[in-house]
């Protein structure tokens, strides 16, 4: 193959993914919206296959009854779920928010131990810059004070005058304009659901049929690539799914035993313990950000508002949390993702830009699904190491092959 003709395979492979990936944010942008409840069906309808078959197999039930049978399981493991999760997560919202009322009250006290340590590390430059930085921080600290105080009078002012004779509703019009709104979507919100679950109903009973029609619109020698690209993708999304939901088991009942040790200590008294260690777990594994987006500014807030106990012990649970991780997640997710922190931090602005927080989350997946796809030789979107290394080999092979005195490629 020619250079030029390398080169106008490359524009062609180029052109070729660009329209795919356009055709593909079209797709989810704004036809996923609208068909989000047979995405979802078939998504359940996947996850049914075993157990269908299992119920099938073992009771000789017809392949409809299983898939109505598996469907009901599912439904009430998820609701058994829920039920038992919601509850206690009910409570420790309830404890959470009156934790943040309170901090909110005394965040003058941590304004005021701010303004200590700056002024005490004023004081101790030289007398000319001691005198005008004290000034400037001085005027700030008031100004902040002052616009502090504005903000909770003009508040109050509001729903006093709300609550005086002549009552204005006007404050809770945004929020009452919300519910309503929110009412209204009830009745599609249900017909959703009913339409999910039916169409899930359906397309586990006819999954087989449903897979052939679909690789039947496929070229002969690209149905073997399908497949394997299929069992490719659900493996690996599998062994993601398992290794992080196990890392992120390991890092909630590292800070849940932390929290309580702390507790037992009569250093730390909260009764939301359980959501503060399941929002870090599942902090911890976003990319980039890890439980020191929540552990490092909390023991930061500790210390100044001079709860140094607390700041010494969120540091030390933090330590643990962080050599854990660095010690487990290796071994369990070594070779699934493989993306360097620069591809993965610009899929998360990228997602975040175009589809929202949904698409921090969505963004590195779909990435990681094509690296593997692209690894394996199943599409050819960028040359890896391998493929690389994999060409010099045959290079080789061809040159070893070669008559001497001839050269290999001619």
């Amino acid at each position: 193959m020619t250079e030029t003709e390398k080169k106008r395979r490359a524009i062609i492979n180029i052109v070729y993914y660009a329209i795919i990936i356009f055709i593909v944010f079209l797709g989810v942008r704004y036809a996923l919206g609208v068909c989000l409840p047979i995405v979802a069906a078939f998504f359940i309808a996947t996850v049914l296959q075993r157990p269908k078959k299992f119920l099938v197999k073992k009771t000789f039930m017809k392949k409809g009854l299983a898939s109505v049978v598996s469907l009901f399981g599912l439904l009430f493991i998820v609701a058994a779920l829920v039920a038992l999760i919601g509850v206690r997560a009910v409570q420790e919202i309830r404890g959470f928010i009156d934790y943040v009322i309170i901090q909110i009250q005394n965040f003058d006290v941590f304004l005021t131990n701010i303004e200590n340590a700056v002024m005490g590390f004023v004081s101790a430059l030289p007398e000319f810059l001691s005198e005008t930085l004290s000034e400037s921080f001085a005027t700030i600290f008031t100004q902040i004070r002052e616009y502090l105080a504005g903000q909770s009078t003009e508040l109050t002012d509001s729903i006093a005058g709300s609550l005086g004779n002549s009552f204005n509703v006007s404050w809770i019009t945004t929020p009452l304009s919300g519910v309503i709104s929110t009412a209204k979507q009830i009745p599609s919100i249900l017909i959703a659901i009913v339409v999910t679950l039916v169409a899930a109903c359906f397309m586990s009973s006819d999954y087989e049929e449903i897979m052939g029609f679909i690789k039947r619109q496929f070229p002969k020698e690209k149905r073997k690539d399908l497949s394997r690209a299929k069992h490719l993708l659900k493996s690996t999304l599998t062994k993601m799914a398992k290794a992080y939901a196990l890392i992120m088991t390991v890092t909630f009942t590292e800070m849940f035993l932390g929290l309580t040790v702390l507790s037992l200590l009569g250093i730390f008294s909260s009764n939301f313990t359980v959501i503060i260690a399941i929002v870090t777990a599942i902090v911890d594994i976003i990319p980039v950000l890890g439980t020191g987006t929540i552990l490092i500014p909390w023991a930061v807030y500790s210390l100044i508002v001079g709860n140094y106990a607390l700041a010494i012990g969120l540091a030390v649970i933090y330590a643990v949390i962080t050599v854990i991780r660095q010690i487990v997640e290796p071994k369990l997710v070594a070779g699934q993702l493989g993306l360097s922190p620069v591809v993965t931090v610009s899929a998360l602005y990228l997602g975040l830009k175009i589809f929202g927080v949904l698409g921090m989350i969505i963004a590195p997946i779909l990435l990681t699904m094509l690296k593997v796809l692209n690894d394996e030789g199943i599409i050819h979107i960028w040359k890896s190491s391998k493929q690389e290394a994999l060409e010099q080999e045959q290079d080789q092979a061809g040159n070893q092959e070669a008559p001497e005195g001839c050269p290999a490629d001619k």
